[in-house]
């Protein structure tokens, strides 16, 4: 094929992975940047990031990073540097790699899951688990809902896969609330991810997700209950 022939087959390329990209109400380069807090106690900061697009098992996918670190106060009696990666198909935005590289204290994990859709199977460490349908992890399951016109009272189900574990969960829309963030006030949607009647998070507790009410549907507060207060991120900032 010559050059003059290959041109357009490119260019069709391009123009497909740029509308995929603006049929989402996000794109490569955002940065979701929060403040965290343990209960009323300014803990450290967080950032929520589309790094890149890129091919993975033959298909395009964005790279999203998730890290959390403590402040200088907080790192004196618990530090805390975590970092999560997952990878997720530009089309239908759920998981095609999961990494976890946590850091905590005197507390560390590592954790990588490779999810083959063609070979039906989950790949993590030197184990395998059959695949039968299509994961999601929580920053993954942040996106995916970005896209969807929710509703009060709308009960969504997913799967997760993490530490060698499925899930089954659902997601409920319980009402809808404006909020004051640092990054300013919003109209939001409420959501709570749960298993079975019970707190999806059974370490760590409830968690309950402010999504902006608009085009973009930010993820503007996130809390988390532990045993020993709030884990609290309120978004201060927007880039790209």
């Amino acid at each position: 094929m010559s050059l003059k022939q290959l041109l357009p087959f490119v260019l069709t390329i391009l123009l497909c992975l740029a509308g995929a990209q603006e049929t989402h109400p996000f794109r490569v380069g955002e940065v979701l940047r929060y403040d965290a807090s343990i209960n009323f106690l300014r803990a450290g900061s967080a950032v929520l990031e589309v790094s890149s697009q890129e091919s993975l098992q033959d298909a395009q996918v964005f790279h999203i990073i998730f890290s959390l670190t403590s402040n200088r106060f907080l790192d004196r009696l618990y530090r805390v540097r975590d970092q999560v990666e997952t990878w997720i198909d530009v089309d239908g935005l759920f998981t095609r790699k999961y990494r976890k590289k946590l850091r905590e204290k005197n507390y560390s994990k590592d954790f990588l899951a490779q999810m083959s859709y063609e070979d039906s199977v989950v790949v993590s460490g030197k184990k395998s688990f059959p695949l039968t349908q299509e994961l999601r992890d929580p920053y993954s399951l942040f996106y995916y809902l970005r896209t969807l016109p929710l509703q009060v009272g709308d009960l969504l189900s997913f799967t997760t896969f993490d530490n060698n574990r499925f899930t089954d969960f659902q997601v409920t829309v319980h009402r809808t609330e404006s909020v004051r963030v640092p990054a300013g006030r919003f109209d939001c949607i409420v959501i709570e991810p749960f298993r079975k009647g019970r707190a999806l998070l059974k370490n760590q507790g409830d968690m309950i997700i402010w999504f902006s009410d608009d085009e973009k549907r930010l993820p503007v507060k996130v809390v988390s209950k532990a045993k020993f207060g709030s884990v609290i991120l309120r978004l201060r900032s927007v880039g790209e």
